[in-house]
C-alpha cells in the first residue's frame, strides 16, 4: 500500500467512492456478516454474537471462567476493568513487552473485519507486542467496521490515516489463519528446530453494539458509515473546547433513544460544518444533527430547545444580523453556564453556521427543500 493510492486522487471523488463501498455494506448487511461468520468458522476460530454492551460483559466474564484467567489485558474501547464481576489481574501492556510471564487472555478490538476473506485487521495497536504472548485471544468485531471485499481492505486502511503525521500505520497486523502459540518453557532452546507450538484459542466476537435503532432510520443510518479515523473530532470547536464528544459520537449518542441525549445534541454542536468537510467517508454529519433537531423540535420537548432549533433553522438571516449583538445574545441565552464553550464564541469572527442545510418535508421525508424556504 503507498500512500499514492489516495493522495494522488481528488478528495472528493475519493469520499464518493468510499461513501459508496460503506452505502453497498449497509444495504446488504446481514448477508455479509454471515460471509463473515461463516469464513471465521471455517479457519477453526470461535465466533459469538454479542447485542450489547452487557451482553459482551458477560461473553468476556464466561471466557475468563472458562479458560480459569487470572492474567489478563484489555486493548479495547470498552472499559472492562470497571464492569468485571471476576477477580483477576489486569495486567498494563508496559509491563508485558520484555516480561517473562504471559497473560491467560488478550481482549483486543479489531479495527477492520473483511466479510469474504474472513481477515481480522489490528492497526497501531497498544496490544501489537503481545499477540505471542498468550494462548488465548478474544477479538471483538463492532459489526460496523467490517468490509465486504477484501480488495477495499488497503482503500480504507489508507483512508483511516491520510491526514495522520505518517499517514500510514506504524504496525498491521492481519489475522487470517489461527495462530501459532510458542510454549515459553521452549524459549531456552538455541535449535530453531527444539522450538515447539501449538494452536492459540481465537474467539471472535460480533458485536452489534446496540445500533439496531441506528439502522432503522435511513437518516441516522449514515452514521454507522463513519470508519473512526478521528477526523471530526480533530477539527471540531466545541469538541476543542469542550469534552471531547465528537461529532459522529454525538449524533450516534442522540440517535438511541434510551440515552435521551436531545438537550446534549443541541449544546454540543455549532453547525458550523467542519466535521462534514474533512470527513473521508463523506457522512452529512450537518444534515444528520439538523434532522435530529427537527425530530426534537416536532415532539414534546421543551420551549427552549425549541427556540435553539428556530434559530439554526434560520441561519441564513442570523448570520446578516448584528453580529456583536446576536453572538452576546446566543452565547448568554444558550451557552451561559459552560464557560469553555462561552470563552470560544467570543473569540470568533466568522459566521456561526457557514452550511446548507435541505430537511425534508413533513409531508414528504424524501423530497429536499431549499434553505430559502426558512427564510
Amino acid at each position: 500500500m503507498e500512500k499514492s493510492i489516495i493522495l494522488d486522487r481528488d478528495f472528493d471523488s475519493i469520499r464518493r467512492k468510499a461513501y459508496a463501498i460503506r452505502h453497498n455494506y449497509f444495504d446488504d448487511m446481514d448477508k455479509y456478516l454471515l460471509n463473515l461468520e461463516s469464513s471465521l468458522l471455517k479457519k477453526g476460530l470461535n465466533v459469538v454474537w454479542t447485542k450489547d454492551r452487557s451482553s459482551l460483559t458477560q461473553t468476556i466474564e464466561s471466557l475468563i471462567n472458562d479458560l480459569s484467567v487470572r492474567r489478563i489485558s484489555f486493548d479495547s474501547a470498552f472499559a472492562f476493568e470497571n464492569h468485571l464481576q471476576t477477580r483477576v489481574d489486569v495486567i498494563p501492556f508496559e509491563l508485558l513487552e520484555n516480561a517473562s510471564d504471559d497473560l491467560d487472555l488478550l481482549v483486543v478490538d479489531a479495527d477492520f473485519a473483511v466479510c469474504d476473506s474472513g481477515s481480522l485487521v489490528f492497526l497501531d495497536k497498544e496490544s501489537q507486542c503481545c499477540f505471542n504472548k498468550t494462548k488465548n485471544i478474544a477479538v471483538i468485531v463492532n459489526i460496523d467496521q467490517a468490509i465486504a471485499n477484501q480488495q477495499d481492505l488497503s482503500f480504507f486502511i489508507a483512508l483511516k490515516y491520510m491526514s495522520k503525521e505518517h499517514n500510514m500505520p506504524h504496525d498491521v497486523k492481519i489475522l487470517q489463519n489461527k495462530l501459532q502459540y510458542v510454549l515459553p518453557s521452549q524459549l531456552s532452546y538455541l535449535s530453531e528446530q527444539m522450538i515447539t507450538q501449538e494452536q492459540m484459542n481465537v474467539t471472535v466476537i460480533l458485536h452489534l453494539n446496540d445500533i439496531e435503532e441506528i439502522l432503522s432510520s435511513e437518516l441516522l443510518k449514515e452514521s454507522l458509515y463513519c470508519i473512526q479515523c478521528g477526523r471530526c473530532l480533530d477539527v471540531c470547536p466545541v469538541a476543542a473546547a469542550n469534552d471531547k464528544i465528537s461529532p459522529i459520537q454525538l449524533i450516534k449518542m442522540n440517535g438511541l433513544d434510551k440515552y435521551n441525549q436531545t438537550q446534549h445534541l443541541f449544546s454540543h454542536t455549532t453547525l458550523c460544518g467542519a466535521c462534514e468537510s474533512v470527513c473521508p467517508v463523506n457522512i452529512p454529519l450537518v444534515n444528520l444533527m439538523l434532522n435530529e433537531m427537527q425530530a426534537s423540535n416536532m415532539s414534546s420537548t421543551p420551549s427552549r430547545t425549541k427556540q435553539l432549533y428556530s434559530l439554526f433553522s434560520k441561519r441564513s438571516k442570523i448570520n446578516k444580523a448584528n453580529k456583536s449583538f446576536f453572538r452576546f445574545f446566543f452565547v448568554k441565552r444558550f451557552f451561559g453556564q459552560n464557560k469553555q464553550l462561552s470563552r470560544y464564541f467570543a473569540n470568533q469572527n466568522t459566521d456561526f453556521f457557514n452550511v446548507s442545510f435541505q430537511p425534508p418535508h413533513e409531508d414528504n421525508p424524501n423530497e429536499l427543500i431549499k434553505d430559502s424556504d426558512f427564510e
